[in-house]
């Protein structure tokens, strides 16, 4: 199903405890992940080869980075695992409703789920996958994954932008690619109701009706506030001038207590003269 998003599958050994990290380069841009977010990021397939009892078959998204190490003792908390056993296995996806900034920037330091074995009673050995704690993303085993059966993913991601308060400490670049993300979902709206991307039923097409001057007006409250960044704070003074009218006065006043009376004196004759 996610052939067209996911590299060719590559087999790790899950004979030792282990953590992977999946990471994004630091030469990627933030606005790979609005495209990347819209499958998921791994999946993994617990396999069995010639002369190993278990192995795991794992495929990520091509500019993605996966790194391998052995499980540290250390401080640093994981969810609940899950268990997997053989055909079985699971799906890295983003949190809904999450904002691709912050998927990026845990993306950027790592997103890690540990790899383990376990033995239960009556059964073969297991494998045990657990993400780290308080992560933007989420561990979906293959049987719950529900997500295609939802409703339009357009509506889902359009209903969720609309969901997400403003952050008006936000930086230019969050704003672009909140602006990014507004414009490509209301682009999927509309060819939702040209049928490009299947039967559109009438309730949905009203509901997608519903949405688009919401998120029109939501993206122009953005791009007001984008264009705030750059504009000048007050016309009455140049673009470029970047000291404070007051900070300014502060600093004369400083120079005529430090200067000798006839200096002032002085200074005071040629501003009569200019007069």
């Amino acid at each position: 199903m996610y052939h067209q998003f996911l590299n060719e599958p590559m087999v790790l050994d899950a004979e030792k405890a282990s953590i992977l990290t999946l990471r994004l380069p630091d030469d990627i841009s933030d606005f790979i992940v609005l495209q990347a977010i819209s499958a998921p990021l791994l999946e993994v397939v617990v396999i069995a080869e010639a002369g190993t009892p278990q192995n795991i078959a794992i495929r990520f998204q091509p500019f993605m980075g996966l790194k391998v190490e052995s499980l540290p003792q250390s401080a640093q908390a994981f969810n609940i695992p899950i268990t997997r056993s053989l055909g079985q296995g699971f799906r890295l996806y983003t949190r809904m409703g999450t904002a691709a900034k912050f998927c990026a920037a845990e993306l950027r330091r790592g997103v890690s789920f540990t790899l383990d074995m376990t033995n239960r009673l009556g059964a073969e050995n297991c494998l045990t996958f657990a993400l780290q704690a308080d992560s933007k993303f989420e561990l979906v085993p293959l049987e719950a994954d529900l997500r295609v059966l939802h409703e339009p993913k357009a509506l889902m991601v359009a209903k969720a932008l609309l969901a997400r308060q403003y952050d008006y400490a936000a930086s230019s670049e969050s704003l672009a690619i909140y602006m990014t993300e507004i414009e490509q979902v209301r682009l999927e709206l509309q060819a939702f109701l040209r049928g490009e991307l299947g039967q559109c039923q009438a309730s949905l097409a009203d509901e997608v009706l519903r949405l688009d001057p919401l998120l029109l007006q939501k993206q122009q409250w953005l791009f007001r506030t984008y264009t705030h960044m750059f504009e000048r704070p007050n016309y009455s003074r140049a673009a470029n001038d970047a000291d404070n009218t007051d900070k300014l006065l502060r600093k004369l006043e400083c120079y005529e207590l430090l200067a000798p009376p006839e200096l002032i004196q002085m200074v005071d004759r040629l501003m009569e003269d200019e007069t």
